[in-house]
């Protein structure tokens, strides 16, 4: 009689079940890499929460809100899935997107402020989104859309990230991962599992922008022309009657226009 097999023991299968807590540390999802190894370390899963809820909070507007997810929007749309930034309170520099390592041409942008909620749930629900960045309207946070939001994002594989305004109160409990962003960038884990709440990022967040030498030689330097205000650029002073009779005319009649 053949002998059965020995099992693996407990603790090797424990190990095995990402989907397990033990008491110590919850276990890691799927993420996606941020593009920077420190603050992929700081962050409780590795990188951005794929599937999930992100929430952050900018203590103002244009401290390096969208720079911190540039790398990681860049390397979505190099694999060919579109990236959808939903109201945005400022237009996005197209060029500054591209020297990042953006494709343009997989990036969508809503500019509806009163649409960027719903256009953002249908993008999740699409399942061809790389990622999905939407700015909450002004005012107070109703948890209701952002449940819907979360529960569409659970449906598929795509990080999302909602920005809050300054002042504005995200919900208590649906977030998978909340930071707040300070100048410097310095990041504040407010949910989340990390052995440090803060980080700062320094130089570390800088986006180095892709170069190419020109081979065009630079455009000559062209003479300077005093400028002429369109309001009077069809104003001709009318002849006096001293001259009414000349045959020349004024320096400002030459040409029927005013001379610079």
């Amino acid at each position: 009689m053949a002998h059965a097999q020995a099992s693996p023991p407990l603790e090797q299968l424990l190990k095995e079940r990402r989907d397990l807590w033990r008491g110590k540390k919850p276990p890691r999802g799927a993420a996606l890499s941020s593009g920077q190894a420190l603050l992929d370390d700081w962050l409780p899963d590795g990188g951005w929460p794929c599937g999930r809820l992100t929430e952050l909070l900018p203590s103002a507007l244009g401290i390096g809100e969208l720079s911190l997810l540039l790398p990681s929007l860049a390397a979505q749309t190099r694999q060919g899935l579109p990236v959808l930034l939903a109201a945005p309170p400022l237009v996005p520099c197209p060029q500054h997107l591209d020297r990042a390592g953006i494709d343009l041409q997989r990036l969508v942008i809503i500019r509806q402020a009163r649409q960027a909620l719903w256009a953002a749930e249908q993008g999740l629900k699409s399942g061809l989104c790389g990622a999905v960045l939407v700015w909450h309207p002004r005012g107070r946070v109703q948890e209701k859309p952002i449940r819907r939001l979360q529960l569409a994002a659970e449906q598929g594989s795509a990080p999302l990230f909602v920005y809050y305004s300054p002042g504005q109160q995200p919900p208590a409990a649906l977030a998978a991962l909340r930071l707040a962003i300070q100048p410097g960038p310095e990041l504040e884990l407010l949910r989340g599992d990390a052995d440090q709440r803060r980080i700062h990022l320094g130089r570390g967040n800088v986006v180095r922008l892709r170069t190419a030498p020109s081979s065009r030689p630079l455009p000559r330097p062209r003479a300077s022309k005093a400028p002429v205000s369109p309001l009077f650029s069809s104003v001709v002073p009318a002849p006096s009657a001293a001259h009414a009779n000349d045959a020349t005319p004024g320096p400002a009649e030459r040409g029927g226009q005013l001379l610079p």
